[in-house]
């Protein structure tokens, strides 16, 4: 045995004893949290938050995220969405589905207390396929398929009279709405989510956050390079994150 094959088993043996979490590449870790595509060690107090839990569940019950569970990725929605609550501007959601993210953001922000508009923007019946670009049909086409949902969002959000729904395809729906404090990004497709992002940019507050839902799944690759490509044209950074999402923060 050499010296240096001697140094290099002292030096994974003092690892290991210095520090108890470190595990040998032979060693499968004990996850702490396994969900929606990450796996860590590490802590997630927040998902044991009643408030969490109850915002949570608003959001889950409405139907969703259906038979799977995404509390990090929702941990980091409301996360941006409190930041937006102590902002001047109203929130907005481009992608709804069933208002899951709506109904989780409302609950646990405490929204009908703010005094400011909430817009859910949508088809509320899946994509329009002919905004698609090339290999879109092959790839996000495939991945989702939606239902008609437009009257149980009307109805689930029938008692908030501070949310207003914009069914319809994206970019003919944009409109303005005056100073966005927290932006959704949530299409799977590239064209609306750039045409709304550009077009509600200027829109942002100093300080907003703009959740881009899909950033990080390689099923929705060529939103990621889209948006880098914007991000690059405005001087502006997208932190990606180990949820799938990115982060855009305007200056």
């Amino acid at each position: 045995m050499t010296l240096r094959t001697h140094i290099a088993q002292w030096t994974a043996q003092l690892a290991v004893r210095l520090h108890p979490h470190l595990q040998l590449r032979t060693h499968k870790p004990d996850y702490a949290f396994a969900e929606d595509g990450l796996a860590t060690i590490h802590n997630h107090e927040f998902a044991a938050d009643s408030r969490f839990q109850r915002a949570y569940a608003a959001g889950k019950a409405t139907g969703s995220w259906h038979d799977h569970d995404l509390r990090w990725r929702i941990h980091v929605l409301l996360w941006a969405a409190t930041h937006g609550a102590h902002l001047t501007g109203c929130f907005v959601e481009c992608g709804v589905y069933r208002g899951g993210f709506a109904k989780a953001i409302i609950d646990y922000t405490d929204f009908s207390t703010l005094n400011r508009n909430y817009y859910l923007f949508d088809t509320f019946n899946g994509f329009d396929s002919s905004l698609f670009q090339s290999g879109e049909n092959e790839t996000v086409g495939r991945a989702y398929h939606y239902e008609d949902c437009l009257a149980a969002v009307q109805r689930d959000f029938a008692n908030f009279p501070f949310v207003t729904l914009v069914p319809g395809v994206i970019p003919q729906t944009l409109r303005d709405v005056g100073p966005i404090a927290f932006l959704s990004i949530d299409m799977n497709c590239v064209t609306p989510e750039i045409a709304a992002v550009r077009y509600f940019w200027p829109h942002l507050v100093s300080g907003a956050m703009i959740v881009l839902d899909d950033y990080g799944f390689e099923v929705h690759r060529q939103q990621k390079v889209a948006f880098d490509a914007l991000a690059n044209e405005w001087g502006v950074s997208i932190l990606s994150l180990p949820t799938g999402q990115g982060l855009i923060y305007k200056p």
